[in-house]
């Protein structure tokens, strides 16, 4: 029994990691302080050492010579490989769930987007990654396609820990929500072209508002 428990709480540390990289929460180069992470989780530090190591085993956190654990650095020349393939398959998961989302769906991500609002005139840069991310996937996951989410997951993993720059950008700052709601109007016209060209435009903004930081920031 307590093997069990130990190995849920391992997992659970590892759940809530991948989701603080998907969405900004910890930033490229951010040392993953055990400690610190422990406290934050409310569990003992055990199960987060475990799901570091784990994470460092599948690549998506790096251990310095030092053995502190890392996010990865992003380079300009990776996030420009990484974002076609982001516009082409989050466009693809926006039009395929544009006829498959229901009313009660319209009403959730509504609320989302009025939640996203109040973060940009408040400043509140860690609320607005976390519901970004909650918005992208809400209609990701309704795209009836397991394979395709699971891609794009991996893809936010790699890219999410750069999106905490995403608020160093007034502009995007005040016009963080302009694109959800052009992608909601589409979804809503049943209009699924204009859906993933609407997805493709949001996240091409985001990498206008991103890309200066990675050029004044390059990785070593």
């Amino acid at each position: 029994m307590t093997k069990i428990a130990r190995e849920s709480l391992s997992d659970r540390a590892y759940d809530e990691i991948l989701k603080g990289m998907a969405d900004g929460t910890f930033a490229p180069m951010q040392p993953m302080v055990i400690r610190n992470l422990a406290d934050s989780f409310g569990i003992s530090a055990t199960p987060i050492r475990e799901a570091l190591q784990r994470l460092v085993a599948e690549r998506l956190l790096v251990q310095l010579p030092n053995r502190s654990i890392v996010v990865p650095q992003m380079t300009v020349e990776r996030f420009n490989h990484l974002l076609p393939m982001r516009v082409a398959l989050e466009g693809m998961a926006a039009e395929l769930a544009t006829p498959l989302l229901t009313d009660r769906d319209f009403m959730r991500i509504d609320i989302l987007l009025n939640r996203i609002a109040e973060t940009t005139v408040n400043y509140d840069a860690r609320a607005y990654l976390k519901l970004n991310r909650e918005f992208h996937f809400s209609i990701y996951e309704r795209s009836g396609n397991p394979e395709l989410l699971q891609v794009i997951q991996g893809l936010w993993l790699k890219v999410g820990p750069v999106f905490t720059g995403l608020f160093d950008t007034a502009h995007y700052r005040e016009h963080a929500n302009d694109e959800h709601r052009n992608i909601m109007a589409a979804m809503k016209r049943r209009d699924a072209v204009a859906a993933r060209d609407a997805m493709a435009q949001d996240l091409r903004l985001a990498a206008q508002a991103l890309l200066p930081r990675l050029l004044r920031n390059p990785a070593d």
